[in-house]
C-alpha cells in the first residue's frame, strides 16, 4: 500500500459526546465541595463540551477528565461512584434505547448497535457460555488501559442500567472482572461490593460482567414500544450522519477486534459478520484504500499497545487474545511495529511511568522546571 493510500485510510482522533456521558458532572462535582470548571480547565475542554448534544470532543479528553476529577475530589473511586449513580436515561440515545427495550437481551444487543452515536472506537460485546452471560467493552485505541477511572465508571454504569432495567435496586453480577485494580483501604473495598458485588477478578484483557444467562430474556420493567420505536428512527438516523467511509472502515475494526477475541481470524469471518461477500468486503476495502491484512495488523498493533499496559497480564495471555498461537509470533510482528519486543516495551514504558510519578510526588518539582 503506497503512503498516501495509508494516509488517506488512516482514521481521525477517536471522539466521544460527552453531554451523553457525563450529564450532571458540575452538580455531582458541587454536591462533593469541587468544581467541574477546574477538572475542565485541567483536560482542556469548555463547559459546553458537556452540554451540547452534538458535539464531540477527542476521547482521550473524557479520559482525562475522569482522571483530573478524581484528583480534585481526592477519591481515586470516583469513576465507580459517579457511575453508580448516574441514571441510564441521560446517556442519549444509547441509554433510552437501552431501558425502552422489551428484553435485557435486546437492551444489551441495542446498546452495541447505537454505541457509535456516542464514542468511536469501541467495542461492546455479549457472550454466553455454559448459561453464563459475558457483558464487555473496550477501546481500539492505544494507551487506554492505563486510564482507570473509565473502567469503573463503565462497570458500575452498566451495574445501573441492569438494576433500573430489572427493577431490582440491590442487582448485582455474578462476577465482575478488571484489568487493574489499585490497592484500596477496607472502607474503599466495601463501597466497591456494595456497587458490583464481592465477586472482583483482576488481570482480564476487558472490563466486564458476567450474570445468569438467563436474565437476558428477562422482561425490562421500563420497556415502552413507543419510546423504542423513536429512539431506532432517531439512532439510525445519527448512524447514518456519521462520515461514510470513517463508520465503515470503524465498523470494520470493531468486527475484527471481536473476532480477535473469539479466536477467528481471517476474511471469511469479518465478511459473515458484515453480511456480505468476501468479495464484496475486499471492494469495499480496496475503494477505502486498505486491504484485510493491513487492517488486521492495525487492529492487533493498537490492542496490543493497550493490554501492555496492564502488568497482571503475561505476554502469553495477550498473544493469546490478539488471535496468536504462540507467543514468538506476537513477539515478531510486535517487534515489526514498533522496534523493540514487548517485554521491553513494557519495562520501557514502567520506567518512564514510575519516573514520571516520582517527579510529580516532588514538592518543589513544579518549581524546578
Amino acid at each position: 500500500m503506497t503512503t498516501e493510500r495509508r494516509a488517506a485510510a488512516k482514521l481521525a482522533t477517536p471522539t466521544i459526546n460527552l453531554a451523553s456521558i457525563v450529564y450532571g458532572l458540575d452538580a455531582y462535582m458541587r454536591s462533593r465541595g469541587g468544581h467541574a470548571g477546574e477538572a475542565l480547565r485541567r483536560a482542556e475542554l469548555e463547559p459546553g463540551d458537556l452540554t451540547d448534544p452534538d458535539r464531540r470532543v477527542p476521547l482521550i479528553r473524557y479520559l482525562e477528565l475522569l482522571e483530573i476529577c478524581a484528583d480534585v475530589l481526592e477519591d481515586r473511586q470516583f469513576g465507580l461512584k459517579f457511575g453508580a449513580q448516574y441514571e441510564p436515561r441521560h446517556a442519549g440515545v444509547v441509554g433510552n434505547i437501552a431501558l425502552a427495550s422489551r428484553t435485557v437481551g435486546e437492551a444489551l444487543e441495542s446498546m452495541g448497535r447505537y454505541l457509535p452515536t456516542m464514542v468511536d472506537a469501541t467495542v461492546h460485546g455479549v457472550e454466553v457460555s455454559d448459561g453464563v452471560a459475558f457483558v464487555y467493552s473496550y477501546y481500539i485505541d492505544p494507551l487506554m488501559m492505563s486510564y482507570r477511572q473509565k473502567g469503573d465508571w463503565a462497570i458500575a454504569f452498566a451495574c445501573n442500567l441492569m438494576r433500573v432495567g430489572l427493577g431490582d435496586p440491590r442487582w448485582t453480577p455474578q462476577e465482575v472482572l478488571l484489568p487493574q485494580l489499585a490497592d484500596e483501604t477496607p472502607a474503599e473495598r466495601r463501597g466497591r461490593a456494595e456497587i458490583m458485588g464481592d465477586n472482583i477478578r483482576v488481570g482480564h484483557p476487558w472490563a466486564g460482567i458476567r450474570f445468569d444467562a438467563g436474565l437476558l430474556k428477562r422482561p425490562m420493567a421500563t420497556a415502552d414500544a413507543m419510546i423504542e420505536s423513536l429512539m431506532r428512527h432517531y439512532g439510525d438516523l445519527r448512524l447514518a450522519a456519521l462520515p461514510e467511509q470513517r463508520g465503515a472502515i470503524e465498523q470494520l475494526r470493531r468486527e475484527i477486534a471481536r473476532a480477535l477475541v473469539k479466536g477467528e481470524i481471517g476474511i471469511e469471518h469479518l465478511a459473515n459478520a458484515t453480511s456480505t461477500s468476501v468479495r464484496t468486503l475486499q471492494r469495499r476495502l480496496k475503494e477505502a484504500g486498505v486491504n484485510y491484512n493491513d487492517l488486521l495488523n492495525d487492529v492487533r498493533k493498537t490492542l496490543a499497545l493497550n493490554l501492555l499496559e496492564n502488568e497482571t497480564l503475561a505476554l502469553g495471555e495477550i498473544a493469546f487474545s490478539l488471535g496468536y498461537s504462540e507467543v514468538s509470533a506476537f513477539n515478531h510482528a510486535f517487534r515489526r511495529w514498533v522496534g523493540r519486543s514487548p517485554g521491553d516495551y513494557r519495562r520501557l514504558r514502567a520506567t518512564r511511568s514510575n519516573s514520571a510519578a516520582e517527579k510529580n510526588s516532588e514538592p518543589s518539582a513544579a518549581g524546578s522546571i
